[in-house]
């Protein structure tokens, strides 16, 4: 395992020496000559992330449905029996919802976009294999940024429920 997430690291740095996220900047014959030079090594290392990208989909989804369908929203169903719902407690569950929709989207997205890099040959084409990966790599930032707002939210749905035992 830790060698896996050196050699990932180390592709990172790889990749992230090019530049920056911008796809329409063109790259230099020295940075495409290592890209085929690497494209092995490269596409063995994405084979990898997509593998540990996989898992950690698998298991956030899981999470973030549990805590919907077995924390928030019994919670809040039996604080509408109880005429105790507040607007925060449903707009809370309305955008976790929200966002664990959005999260299964974009990591949809990302995915199909990291298996047509995968799939592409970097050695004939390492031009468009770079501004492909420009493009995962900005997917791939959005689905980081979806984990972070459910946190972000869960965590706002925790305060809330502290406040509300404080009430009572």
């Amino acid at each position: 395992m830790k060698k896996k997430l050196s050699f990932c690291f180390a592709l990172i740095l790889m990749i992230g020496s090019f530049g920056g996220l911008s796809g329409a900047k063109a790259i230099s014959v020295e940075q495409e000559e290592v890209i085929m030079e690497r494209c092995n090594a490269v596409k063995n290392a994405l084979r990898v992330v997509q593998r540990e990208d996989s898992r950690v989909r698998f298991y956030l989804g899981r999470y973030y449905e549990t805590i919907l369908t077995k924390f928030v929203t019994p919670l809040n169903t039996r604080l509408a029996a109880n005429t105790m719902l507040s607007t925060e407690f449903t707009a809370n569950q309305n955008d976790l919802a929200k966002t664990r929709a959005n999260f299964v989207i974009d990591y949809i997205e990302y995915q199909k976009g990291l298996e047509e890099l995968a799939t592409m040959d970097c050695q004939d084409n390492p031009s468009g294999f770079y501004a492909k990966l420009t493009r995962v790599r900005e997917r791939r930032a959005v689905v980081a940024d979806d984990v972070v707002r459910m946190q972000d939210l869960i965590d706002e749905h925790y305060g809330l429920v502290v406040s509300l035992k404080e009430e009572i």
